[in-house]
């Protein structure tokens, strides 16, 4: 199982990033949504809730974008080819793996964008570049599950962001709050938002885990 496990990872990391169309994607809205921010309000945001707020909304609606990655399945009709030489478990690891990735990527782009363009100071570095991480994952985890149901159902984009916000409510809200914390002078520990964003990514991976074979078959 590991080696099928690995084969796919590379084979899947392989197909991103071949596919430019998807990556630009995700690049061009991330960067032209800050920038855009950024010179209309001329720096005069200057409270940190606002910053925050500003910064995961953009990063989620970037992370939208990952929907293709089981969509692809259904459009090439490889679906039924990975289900011979794969189990439905070491496909949704490994689509897991890759969209942790892709997150995790697109928050340091936004991330570092974002605190040039609006010269935002981070006084809490180490909680703030743990919140990126641990958040990121966190609407990797959210999002994989939604994007296969989404794909199975043949509906891109709008159905996998309304089907996406009710589970990444609390991400969201948890983030916003610990990197709000973070922009301000205020002295806190990450800890228990880390805890919990541990905690519910590891109870959805494990729900999600369970249920994918069943979605899987049905593509």
């Amino acid at each position: 199982m590991i080696k099928g496990l690995v084969r796919n990872i590379v084979k899947d990391i392989h197909i991103e990033f071949r596919s430019k169309v998807i990556v630009s994607l995700i690049l061009s809205f991330s960067v032209i949504v800050t920038v855009s921010i950024g010179f209309a309000s001329g720096g005069a945001i200057g409270s940190p809730i606002v910053h925050a707020i500003l910064l995961w909304v953009i990063i989620f609606f970037s992370g939208m974008n990952t929907s293709h990655l089981f969509y692809r399945e259904v459009e090439e009709n490889t679906a039924l080819f990975n289900l011979m030489y794969y189990s439905p478990e070491t496909i949704f690891v490994s689509k897991l793996f890759v969209n942790c990735i892709i997150m995790i990527a697109v928050a340091a782009i936004v991330g570092l964008l974002y605190l040039f363009v609006m010269d935002v100071p981070v006084h809490n570095p180490t909680g703030f570049i743990t919140m990126m991480v641990a958040g990121s994952i966190a609407l990797a985890v959210c999002t994989t599950i939604i994007a296969a149901i989404a794909a199975l159902a043949q509906a891109r984009g709008g159905l996998f962001t309304i089907l996406s916000f009710p589970i990444t409510l609390p991400v969201i809200t948890v983030v916003i709050k610990s990197t709000t914390r973070c922009f301000s002078k205020e002295i806190f520990s990450s800890f228990s938002a880390i805890l919990f964003l541990l905690a519910f990514s590891t109870l959805l991976g494990v729900v999600s885990y369970i249920l994918f074979p069943y979605i899987w078959k049905e593509f």
